[in-house]
């Protein structure tokens, strides 16, 4: 039978070992709508810059 430290109680060993499951997809999830998002700004500047060529 393992025996926990004084410091680690069963109840925190378990949230421990399941934070990563639930940080890391939503970090990922994070990351894409971030990059969507600024993918999303660069096409409108590209596409009101070649608004204002074509008014030229």
């Amino acid at each position: 039978m393992f025996i926990f430290p004084a410091f680690v109680t069963p109840s925190v060993a378990i949230i421990s070992v399941f934070i990563p499951f639930v940080l890391v997809p939503v970090a990922l999830l994070a990351f894409i709508v971030w990059h969507i998002r600024k993918l999303n700004r660069i096409d409108e500047r590209l596409m009101d810059i070649q608004e204002r060529l074509k008014d030229r």
